[in-house]
């Protein structure tokens, strides 16, 4: 019963995270209770998967800057682009002086000002960019990007102040505080895989993005009265962005 209680487990944060048609139920609940697994199981579906295509891609198609974008898009249609609607969300809301009852009803409203969509547009261009110059270490740097985005999510649950009402973002900072040794256990196993495929640097790097995406969130949880459920989903597309711009910023410095 505890095997199929794993297997549940597995599918439901694989579902809530992704796009995959693996079957089993669209639990959200036990997809929270269990986001911690996702620092493990979800990169290698939505960083390697679309980091090896664009390593394959990239033996016939000598433009680095179409692999890179083919890559990327590839990535954000495999988390179903729910993370990149919360960025958006946040940008809305953040965009208006009004009280923090305003904004949470701003992040509820299903349409997009022109400041939101600008900006997904300029963080989409970024990890473009980023991904341009890392041709190199490609599918590395997706993995780590992405390991890094959700283990800055779930860090941030653990730290994270419980908003007013009971939402998506209310579970994920009551279930991370209950599983802490499990989110830093695993925070560690991402920290080790980054060692192993980019030495010191990498984990340079991956600490580096953790901390100022980390910051970001304590800033901006004040804006919305806690941890609200859009502000995990900018987090999750931002530390990923992060994590690119850094890797390609070190690897430009050493070139030169």
């Amino acid at each position: 019963m505890e095997a199929e209680d794993f297997i549940d487990d597995l599918r439901a944060v694989i579902t809530f995270f992704t796009i995959v048609p693996i079957g089993g139920s669209h639990d959200i609940s036990r997809a929270l209770k269990n986001a911690w697994l996702a620092i493990i199981i979800v990169p290698p579906i939505t960083g390697l998967l679309p980091g090896l295509l664009g390593y394959y891609l990239s033996l016939f198609v000598h433009n680095n800057l179409l692999t890179a974008s083919i890559t990327y898009l590839l990535l954000l249609v495999l988390t179903g682009l729910n993370h990149i609607d919360g960025f958006a969300d946040v940008i809305d809301a953040l965009m208006v002086r009004v009280s923090i009852e305003d904004r949470i009803r701003i992040l509820k409203d299903p349409h997009r000002g022109s400041a939101s969509i600008a900006m997904v547009v300029l963080l989409i261009i970024m990890a473009i960019s980023a991904l341009t110059n890392l041709a190199g270490i490609l599918w590395q740097s997706l993995l780590i990007a992405e390991i890094m985005s959700k283990s800055t999510c779930c860090l941030c649950g653990i730290i994270g102040k419980e908003p007013s009402y009971k939402g998506l973002g209310w579970q994920l900072t009551r279930y991370s505080r209950e599983k802490a040794h499990l989110i830093i256990m695993a925070i560690i196993i991402g920290l080790i895989i980054t060692y192993l495929l980019l030495g010191p640097i990498g984990i340079v790097i991956s600490l580096g993005s953790m901390a100022l995406s980390t910051l970001l969130f304590i800033a901006l949880q004040r804006s919305f009265g806690g941890a609200v459920g859009d502000l995990y989903g900018f987090t999750l597309e931002i530390s990923r962005v992060i994590t690119l711009v850094l890797m390609a910023s070190i690897i430009i410095v050493n070139l030169h």
